[in-house]
Formats: structure tokens, C-alpha cells, sequence
């Protein structure tokens, strides 16, 4: 196997949280067990535990602080001088990453470009789409998260004989504690079927239409339990209704919970269910949280909007609905929990793709060869 000398180029990364800042560490991680030679170099937020987190790295890592245009400067000159001494594979988190780089001016390097989706926004003024697809031409290949981003792509490139699809991976579930087992047990005690989101409160990832439906679902399911882990805007207004409704007892809010605490959640759902929809430009690009199901064997709900279909394969690994149709949510939920025998073939059909296709490791095998084979 070639060894390749891999630099990643990002703006996001842990202990800072978030999606994106999962995406490269993950990735970093898998180049680097599989054998190649990875150093990151990232911005450097102020966020508790860095130095740890640094420390315990497998790889080397380069973090830049100052303001942000002094800083995006002082990267972009590192970078240069790193890429003069180095035959390297540099793997950009996003275009605004790679816009003051020139990967032309360098020998045998090869430039990816991850995009994720909402930073290419559906309406923009001439001057920021012309930004755009001037850093992204830049790129040999851009790398899209979903047939969605892809989509969305399109009006900023010239070409699109450079873009294709690479799913984000899933990192293996944690064991849960003792005590992480015994806080869901108890939390989950008595009722069944358990109905579980894991995301931010907010009104795209459609908690607040599963709240207004639950009612009807609980005629059909007296003890159901519908629990929500996470925070985010609607929390407050989240409370409210379920209290209007009568349903504060069938509704659990988690708060933000630890790995194990998900993982514990996971084992005890019988339905994962983010039903997304677009608010303005805000949509899922894929939706992580969905293959993080799956691989714990539970099928998901989601909604027909953004990349979310890529994530869950209607009719396979789960069901899409209309996110912004109550009714439809409502109708989709019946009939999966209506049939466990086909909910229980969906979490296994689900839990196997995420086992044989979307492991880190395969991921990062996946853009090395696109990478070989085309470059």
C-alpha cells in the first residue's frame, strides 16, 4: 500500500463540538489506521481541554489563533510552507478553508474540498457566488456528503466531472457505564414503545411536529414514550405545548447527554425519528445522527428534504415522510410501529449497511481511491 502524506485543512475541530468538527477528526483518525501519515492543522478556539485533547493525538496537529482575518492569513502562509516541503494529499473541511490557498502552485499535490451543504446557500448575491466557484475550481475534487450537497453544488461549478458523493462515516457506540445504563432504564421504565430524537431544538429537525401528533399516537400507544435529547431555541416553547397538550408525562426532555447516555438511548428506542424540513436554507446536508441509529440496529424516521434520504433508504433502513405534513409524520410513525416484525427488519437492514459501508475506516479508503484512480 502507498503511504501518502495527508494534510487536513480545517476550520472546525474537537474538543470545539459539533458536526463538522466530528467529520474531520473522525476522518483524520481513519487515514491515520490505516496507515498514512496525517497532520491537521485547524483554528484554535478557546475550549477547555485542548491541550489534553492534543496530547492524546495519534497524529500531529497545528492550531492558528488571532483574529479571524489575521488568522486565516497566518494558516494560509503555514500552509504554504508545509506543502513546499512535502508531496502531500490535502483534504480541505470546506471552500472558505481552501479560498487563500493556490494548490496549483505546488507539485504532486492533490486538493479535496468536503462539502457539507449549507454553505452553499440557494440565494446569494453575484459577488459571493462568483467567491465560491472561483475557491471551489481550485479543488481536484470536491466531495459532496449527499446527493443533496451535490445538487446544491451545481450553480457554483463549472464542473461537475469533479464533484462526487462520499457519505459521511459512523464511529462504533460507546459502552455505556453502569450508571448511564441505570439513568435510561429508569427513564425508560414502563413504557413501550419508546419514540427517541437526538438533535439541536430547533424547528428543522421537526421535534416540535412529533409533539403535536403525540396524542393521537398515544391512542394508538397508551404507553408510549417520547423522549428528546438535546437543547437548542425551542426548548422553552417545546415545554409549553406538551404541558397545553396534557402529554408532559409521555414526554421526556434529556438535555444534552454523554456518548453513553446516547448509546444507552439507543438500545432502549424502538424508533428513531427526526422528521427535517427546510426553514429558509436551513436543512440537513445528511444527517449523521440517523446512521448513529443505525448502527445500534434501530430504524429511523426521517423527513424527504436535503440529504436526509441518503441517510435512511426508504422502505430499507427506514421511512421518509414530509417533514412540514403533521399528518404524514403521524401516518409514517403508525405504521412502523404498527408492524414490529418489519420495524425490527428495517433496524437490521440498517445496522448492516452501517457495518459494511459507512465505518470511518471505509470512508477514508473510499476518497484515497477516487483520489488514486482519478488524479
Amino acid at each position: 500500500m502507498e503511504i501518502h502524506n495527508i494534510l487536513i485543512n480545517t476550520q472546525n475541530f474537537p474538543p470545539e463540538a459539533g458536526g463538522i468538527q466530528n467529520y474531520m477528526y473522525e476522518l483524520a483518525r481513519a487515514l491515520h489506521n490505516i496507515g498514512h501519515h496525517v497532520s491537521v492543522v485547524c483554528d484554535a478556539p478557546a475550549v477547555a481541554g485542548q491541550q489534553e485533547f492534543d496530547a492524546n493525538l495519534p497524529f500531529a496537529i497545528k492550531r492558528i489563533s488571532g483574529p479571524k482575518l489575521i488568522r486565516r492569513y497566518r494558516k494560509a502562509k503555514w500552509i504554504t510552507k508545509y506543502l513546499n516541503s512535502h508531496q502531500t494529499l490535502l483534504i480541505s473541511d470546506s471552500w472558505k478553508s481552501l479560498e487563500l490557498l493556490n494548490p496549483a502552485k505546488f507539485r504532486n499535490l492533490c486538493s479535496v474540498c468536503i462539502a457539507h451543504g449549507m454553505e452553499f446557500p440557494s440565494k446569494t448575491s453575484e459577488k459571493k457566488k462568483n467567491r465560491i466557484t472561483k475557491t471551489l475550481a481550485l479543488a481536484d475534487f470536491v466531495l459532496a456528503n449527499s446527493q443533496f450537497t451535490a445538487q446544491r453544488l451545481r450553480p457554483y461549478t463549472s464542473d461537475t466531472s469533479h464533484t462526487h458523493i462520499l457519505h459521511p462515516g459512523v464511529t462504533p457506540p460507546p459502552t455505556p457505564n453502569a450508571d448511564e445504563t441505570t439513568n435510561i432504564s429508569n427513564l425508560c421504565m414502563a413504557h413501550s414503545p419508546i419514540l427517541l430524537t437526538v438533535g439541536r431544538l430547533e424547528a428543522r429537525k421537526g421535534q416540535d411536529k412529533i409533539i403535536e401528533i403525540l396524542p393521537k399516537l398515544l391512542k394508538d400507544h397508551p404507553n408510549l414514550l417520547y423522549v428528546l435529547a438535546g437543547t437548542g431555541p425551542l426548548q422553552e416553547n417545546l415545554l409549553t405545548r406538551t404541558n397545553e397538550l396534557g402529554i408532559a408525562d409521555k414526554v421526556k426532555f434529556c438535555g444534552r447527554v454523554s456518548d453513553g447516555e446516547r448509546s444507552a438511548l439507543l438500545q432502549k428506542a424502538d424508533l428513531f425519528a427526526m422528521p427535517c424540513r427546510a426553514v429558509g436554507d436551513s436543512v440537513e446536508g445528511f444527517g449523521i445522527v440517523y446512521i448513529e441509529a443505525a448502527i445500534q440496529g434501530v430504524a429511523s424516521l426521517a423527513g424527504r428534504v436535503g440529504g436526509a434520504s441518503d441517510a435512511v433508504l426508504d422502505g430499507r433502513t427506514g421511512m421518509l415522510c414530509d417533514g412540514d405534513d403533521e399528518n404524514d409524520i403521524y401516518l409514517s410513525i403508525k405504521k412502523m410501529l404498527a408492524d414490529s416484525a418489519a420495524l425490527k427488519s428495517m433496524g437490521q437492514q440498517a445496522q448492516h449497511r452501517a457495518q459494511t459501508e459507512l465505518q470511518w475506516e471505509q470512508i477514508a479508503q473510499k476518497l484515497l481511491t477516487l483520489c488514486t484512480a482519478n488524479n
